[in-house]
């Protein structure tokens, strides 16, 4: 029997694989810039903020938890949607975790008031006592 040497020449004609990632680069750049133009779009359609006469300058608490009552029924905490008794252990355990720390409570317009009226309670059985609440500007002339 006849061995082969390593550099035979069956061996040598043989393609190492290689992996092209540039186009998979491209792709996910590609998806990456549309999930940051469609983001924020899909963020503000959820609610419709009531809107007043004149809203504070600057946000009181920039790094506030977020509960957001949607118009069809359901409960948003932070971006996770969550029924009433998960959103109470969420909350509690929120609570525990950073007892300073602020709630931003986003309301749609159309929300019956009775359902922000029993978060509101909630919240404060559960020991929030500063819950903001996210509003916009009116602007001059416009009617509510």
């Amino acid at each position: 029997m006849r061995r082969r040497s390593p550099k035979s020449p069956a061996r040598a004609k043989q393609p190492e694989p290689d992996i092209n990632i540039t186009p998979l680069v491209d792709v996910v750049l590609v998806l990456l810039i549309i999930f940051m133009v469609v983001a924020p779009a899909l963020n503000n359609d959820l609610v419709r903020l009531p809107t007043i006469q004149a809203a504070d300058p600057k946000p009181k608490d920039e790094d506030a938890l977020e509960l957001t009552l949607t118009k069809d029924g359901h409960y948003l905490y932070q971006e996770q949607r969550l029924d009433k008794d998960a959103l109470g252990r969420e909350l509690r355990a929120a609570r525990e975790a950073a007892a300073g720390r602020q709630l931003l409570l986003k309301t749609d317009i159309e929300v019956p008031y009775e359902r922000v009226r029993a978060t509101l309670g909630l919240l404060q059985d559960i020991g929030f006592k500063g819950v903001s609440l996210k509003v916009e500007e009116r602007a001059r002339g416009e009617r509510p």
